[in-house]
């Protein structure tokens, strides 16, 4: 079974209006299936930065904890100084979880980064 299932893993760098417009991102699976999701960054360099420690840290399983408690079957990513970025996907299973996990550790390290961010965050 070589069919490799090709998915369009990336980070979306955006402004998070519930943080006064600081910059987050989120690591997708597809255009509508959000993974994980950041803290907030005051500065997009500072966002650009941790998506550079996700890409290093991401492609080594063991920085994943795992949840495995019914109803919150899921996995977060340390990726620094107790940095944390949160699973938001809460899997059926383990194996699934697994799966999903195994997709991240083997293509985060390439996944792009598309900004989608205001050239100037707007004032509220």
């Amino acid at each position: 079974m070589s069919h490799k299932n090709h998915t369009d893993m990336h980070f979306i760098i955006e402004t998070n209006p519930q943080s006064e417009n600081q910059y987050q991102f989120r690591l997708m699976r597809n255009e509508q299936e959000t993974v994980m999701t950041s803290e907030s960054f005051k500065s997009k360099l500072d966002c650009l930065t941790a998506i550079s420690a996700v890409r290093r840290a991401g492609s080594d399983a063991s920085n994943y904890p795992l949840w495995d408690l019914v109803g919150n079957i899921r996995f977060n990513l340390f990726y620094g100084d107790n940095r944390l970025l949160i699973g938001t996907i809460r899997y059926k299973s383990v194996e699934d979880r697994d799966r999903a996990l195994q997709e991240v550790v083997d293509q985060v390290a390439k996944a792009p980064a598309r900004d989608q961010a205001p050239l100037t965050a707007l004032a509220a």
